[in-house]
Parts: structure tokens; C-alpha cells; sequence
């Protein structure tokens, strides 16, 4: 029953959550790591994520009668009302733990939520869809700044990750059917457009540095690479196995902003997320 409701809540992605925080609250101490502060957004943002994952199931249970019947509700390992009574919980455990660390971040948990539902039950198959979860990631980077009034380069920051999972999510649409290839290109544009958006907030904050310029664009080329060899050999396989190589390389972005604009030591502590992420992805799957 636990590894059904671990599947349900996509156990393995929720560090890529968790990394937002992090890397947020490295660059606004520069290192200096509040842990009482950091926990409750930690803990916030993690039942924020898996609360929205559950309710993405919920709303999805026709669609996964058809098309992906082993999943926990389909298969009915958990009952589809067990499952919305549990998202609610988490949602209301992510608003909670909010609160407990300011207003600040209460208002900013309570925006994701309005998001989570309006992805989840209305723009999800739609093109606004995807503008929706990258501006719910970037909300969940705002959160990890949420400690001190938000300044005009905390609002800017988060930019790439508003893009990068803006272009995620696109190509996620593609999963169950591979029937648009065309939209790698555009996937691939996103990735481009992370780049460039990060080089150059680093450029006009003065903090980026050759080195990591390169490692930026080093980064943005694997991943280019892997985006060409889907589109070489386009099957719902190939993009599932794309899409959840992308949803990991949130990890190493985060790490790349760190690297920019926080301390460079905390680009390890970030990328170490990886390794219980990837351990669980061996178990159940991430998509």
C-alpha cells in the first residue's frame, strides 16, 4: 500500500521540488543555511508537489482506465475517494507549513494551490497548460526567496526555470501518443531560450563567470543532444524516457543558478538531490 501511494504522489520527482528551495534559499544567505526557515518551505513545497500529483491522478482516472490501467487508481489499489480526501491533506499540509514561515510564503503556497487546481482540472490538455506549471515552479522558487521581501532580482532569478519547465511540459503532452514531432523543436527552443536567459541575468547582475558560462552551454548542448536523438527515433517511448530525463535535469538547473548567483560549494549540496531521486525512479515511475 505504501509503494502505491508513493507512486501516486511521484515520490521520485519530488526532489526535483525540493531542489527549487534549496538552491532559492542558498542564493538569498550566500550559504549561510537557516535551517529552522528552511525546513517548513522545504516541507511545504514537497506536500505542495505531491499534493498536485495526487490531483492529477484524480482527474485523470477516465483517461487512465483506458490508457494506463496499473496505475494505484485505475487498478484500484487506492480508492479514486481516498485519493482526492489524501491530495487535500497534502495541499492543506503545504499551506500550513507556509504559514509557519510568514506571510510571505503563506500567499505564495496558497497561489500555487489555485494553480495546481487550475492545471490539474481545466488547462491541462491545453497550450495555457504548459504556461501554467512553469509558472508554478516558479512560484515554488519564490518560495524558497519568501524568507525577505522580494526584491526585483529575486523576481528575475527563477525566469529560466519558468522557461525550462514551460517547455517540459510541452513535450510531456507527447507522451501517450508521439504524434507531433515538431514539438522537440520547440522543446528545444525552450531549452535554448533557459540558457540564454540565465546568461544574462548573470551578465547583468555581474556575477556569471566565463566558466560557468560554458558550463551552462555545455549542459544546454546534452541536452539538445538528447532532444535530437528523440526526435531521430520519435515513439511514446522515447519521449517518456526524454520527458523524464528532463523532469531530473531541473536538479543540475537549479545547481547551474546556484553556481551563478549563490555559493559555488552549494551546487554539490543541490545535485546530491539526484541521488534518492534516482534510486526511487529505479522503483516506480516518474511520470
Amino acid at each position: 500500500m505504501l509503494a502505491s501511494y508513493l507512486q501516486l504522489m511521484r515520490a521520485p520527482a519530488v526532489f526535483t521540488a525540493l531542489s527549487n528551495i534549496l538552491a532559492a534559499h542558498l542564493i538569498l544567505t550566500q550559504g549561510e543555511i537557516l535551517w529552522p526557515a528552511l525546513l517548513p518551505l522545504l516541507g511545504s513545497s514537497a506536500a505542495l508537489y505531491t499534493g498536485g500529483m495526487v490531483l492529477n491522478d484524480w482527474f485523470d482516472y477516465a483517461v487512465d482506465l483506458q490508457q494506463r490501467p496499473g496505475r494505484p487508481l485505475p487498478s484500484g489499489r487506492i480508492p479514486r475517494h481516498h485519493a482526492l480526501v489524501f491530495a487535500g491533506l497534502l495541499l492543506a499540509c503545504g499551506v500550513g507549513l507556509a504559514a509557519l514561515a510568514g506571510a510571505g510564503a503563506l500567499y505564495l503556497a496558497l497561489g500555487i494551490v489555485v494553480l495546481v487546481l487550475v492545471y490539474d482540472g481545466v488547462l491541462k490538455r491545453t497550450g495555457a497548460g504548459s504556461l501554467v506549471m512553469g509558472a508554478c515552479r516558479y512560484l515554488n522558487w519564490l518560495l524558497g526567496f519568501s524568507l525577505l521581501p522580494l526584491t526585483p532580482l529575486a523576481l528575475t532569478i527563477p525566469l529560466p526555470v519558468f522557461i525550462y519547465v514551460t517547455a517540459l511540459t510541452l513535450l510531456s503532452r507527447e507522451e501517450e501518443s508521439a504524434r507531433n514531432r515538431s514539438i522537440l523543436m520547440v522543446t528545444a527552443t525552450g531549452m535554448l531560450l533557459t540558457a540564454c536567459c540565465m546568461i544574462g541575468l548573470g551578465s547583468a547582475a555581474g556575477v556569471i563567470s566565463a566558466w560557468s558560462t560554458g558550463i551552462v552551454l555545455l549542459g544546454t548542448g546534452l541536452l539538445g543532444h538528447r532532444l535530437w536523438l528523440t526526435y531521430r527515433a520519435f515513439s511514446p517511448e522515447r519521449v517518456q524516457a526524454c520527458v523524464k530525463l528532463l523532469i531530473f535535469a531541473i536538479i543540475p538547473l537549479d545547481a547551474l543558478l546556484v553556481l551563478v548567483f549563490g555559493p559555488a560549494w552549494g551546487v554539490v549540496l543541490v545535485l546530491a538531490l539526484l541521488v534518492p531521486g534516482k534510486i526511487l525512479a529505479r522503483m516506480m515511475y516518474v511520470t
